[in-house]
């Protein structure tokens, strides 16, 4: 069967630093060199040939550095496109291989070890992003993205195409106008940012990699956004690699009909939140691979509305705080009717979760939040509210608050109509989760609950579910166990 598979693999940059043992130390960025590196400790082979391995920054820390210098580790990753059935081997010469998982577990892909060799061997049969831990541990996790074979083919020669070859490029800001598609080939490395402001029908896709590493951290001052489109209408993002961002990753604010398909981040700076989409409306946002060492995915409001945004077939890997939020911040433009209404996270595989909520509904302003839905979750590992996540240890957490950190307007919103149906909470703990309204004028109202089940128990009602209901700023509060 494997004679008829198509494989394409992808040369990294020669120009890119062998990774030593210095390199793999977990210390501040400031006391080791951050740059994206070639990974030498672990090989990986497809169907018998060698892949590329990066070496990429990641944060296991689950406690916020108020001087924003976390203690940062190193994990490799590779990618390739494939067509058919391919094997897949992985060496970690010295590691002692007690146990081996390969998520997504829902895939059912059994692997075999051979512990004298230090040796993984599995078959994929299907273009997707995998990832492999070892002896249950997060510790150097190997996160393997594949695509389908390309079918279109980009000319640099073309006026509307910014096209970047294979190769290592310092390229700053690329800012893209009307019209033009940005392709990254496979085996590029694109040291800069990706921008468009007032831009209709604008394209980033390829396979190529877009990292962060030259910049110092943000620090609470200076962002560079990789990924970052503005008063924009008819964005597509698609395939990209995002690694190593200095805050945030990928942004949309006050832009409309957007598609984001098949990026994959890796974040692990402060504030280095995965998508987040402000004042945007009808944004689709689909199998991606999201992990990062602040909010995964995001829906906020700042100067419009937010609505109509869908989040499906997305895999989640969340070092510190929500996996999936709305909010905090719901009217930062302080405007009169604001909203943020229909949006739904589906079939969602959130590999793990560390600190904060796994789901959660946050309004710190004046905002009239509807119409949220959370459908088919599946938490593979689950530590809510570990490291410094005590004031918030809850799995699901709809709550409306005041925040000296996040509120802008003086009032308080609303919060009605959420749905949260056929959430499975596979391993790890099982913490608590909250309902919570502001006062008997600002009311969580309408939510259902259906079809909870939490390391093999079907929750039956609120109590089961150790759930804490404000009586007295929640209105018509619904489960339904099966």
């Amino acid at each position: 069967m494997l004679k008829n598979t198509k494989l394409v693999l992808y040369e990294g940059p020669r120009s890119l630093k062998d990774a030593g043992e210095e390199d793999l130390k977990s210390i501040s960025e400031d006391q080791r060199d951050f740059a994206l590196m070639h990974c030498t400790d672990t090989q990986i082979t497809v169907n018998g040939h060698d892949c590329y391995v990066y070496d990429t920054n990641v944060n296991h820390t689950r406690k916020w550095a108020d001087n924003y210098m976390p203690p940062i580790s190193r994990t490799p990753i590779t990618y390739f496109d494939f067509e058919g059935e391919v094997r897949v081997q992985i060496t970690v010469p010295g590691r002692e291989l007690k146990a081996v998982k390969i998520s997504p577990v829902s895939y059912g892909i059994e692997a075999q070890i051979d512990k004298i060799n230090s040796t993984v061997t599995f078959m994929i049969k299907r273009p997707d992003n995998y990832t492999v831990t070892f002896n249950d541990s997060p510790e150097r996790a190997v996160h393997i993205f594949t695509n389908p074979i390309e079918t279109e083919s980009y000319s640099p020669e073309d006026e509307n195409v910014v096209y970047i070859g294979p190769g290592e490029w310092d390229m700053e800001t690329i800012m893209l106008k009307d019209g033009q598609t940005l392709y990254l080939a496979g085996g590029a490395v694109v040291h800069g940012v990706v921008n468009a402001d007032f831009a209709k029908n604008v394209t980033v896709k390829g396979r190529g990699i877009i990292d962060g590493s030259h910049l110092s951290g943000w620090m609470g001052k200076t962002y560079h956004i990789p990924l970052k489109f503005d008063h924009c209408e008819n964005v597509k993002i698609e395939d990209v690699i995002v690694l190593n961002a200095n805050a945030w990753v990928c942004q949309g604010f006050d832009s409309k009909n957007g598609v984001i398909d098949g990026i994959r981040i890796i974040s692990a700076r402060p504030n280095g939140d995965g998508i987040t989409l402000q004042s945007c409306k009808n944004y689709e946002i689909k199998n991606c691979f999201i992990r990062t060492w602040d909010d995964s995915l995001v829906v906020k409001s700042y100067d419009g509305n937010s609505d109509h945004i869908t989040f499906t077939h997305m895999q989640l890997w969340t070092d510190f705080a929500q996996s999936m939020e709305i909010g905090y911040e719901t009217n930062k433009g302080s405007r009169e009717n604001a909203s943020i209404s229909n949006i739904v996270f589906e079939d969602i595989t959130v590999l793990n979760n560390f600190h904060k909520p796994v789901i959660s509904v946050h309004n710190a302003d004046d905002a009239a939040v509807s119409d949220i839905i959370f459908r088919n979750i599946v938490v593979e590992y689950n530590l809510v509210g570990s490291g410094d996540a005590d004031e918030m240890p809850y799995l699901i957490d709809i709550n409306i608050t005041q925040n000296s950190n996040w509120s802008t307007t003086k009032e308080r919103g609303t919060i009605s109509d959420v749905t949260i149906e056929n959430v499975n909470v596979l391993a790890g703990n099982a913490p608590k989760s909250r309902i919570k309204g502001f006062d008997a004028d600002h009311k969580v109202r309408n939510v259902t609950i259906k079809n909870l089940e939490i390391k093999g128990n079907k929750i039956k009602d609120f109590e089961s579910g150790q759930f804490e209901i404000d009586t007295d700023t929640t209105m018509e509060l619904g489960i339904i166990f099966l």
